[in-house]
C-alpha cells in the first residue's frame, strides 16, 4: 500500500510538531538550546514546521538531531 505525497507530508508535519513538543516537555534547557540552535527555531511558525516536514533532507537531519538529543537525555 502506498501513500500520496500529501499524506506523507501530513505525517511528517505531525512528527515534526510532536518532536518539538517532546523537546519542550522534557524541560531540559541545555537540550532545548541545542534544539532551537540546530533544529526548529524558538517559537516556530506553521511555516517553520512545514519547512522541515516537506524537505526530505531537512526532515532527516531533524530526526537525527532529535534522536541524539533523546539519547543524551537518557545518559
Amino acid at each position: 500500500m502506498s501513500i500520496t505525497k500529501e499524506e506523507k507530508n501530513k505525517i511528517c508535519l505531525n512528527l515534526v510538531k510532536q518532536m518539538h513538543q517532546y523537546i519542550i516537555d522534557i524541560g531540559d534547557e541545555d537540550i532545548y538550546d541545542i534544539w532551537i540552535r540546530d533544529g526548529v527555531p524558538d517559537c516556530p511558525s506553521e511555516e517553520d514546521f512545514e519547512d522541515f516536514a516537506y524537505d526530505p533532507v531537512a526532515f532527516t537531519e531533524l530526526c537525527t538531531l532529535f534522536g541524539q538529543l533523546c539519547q543524551n537525555k537518557e545518559e
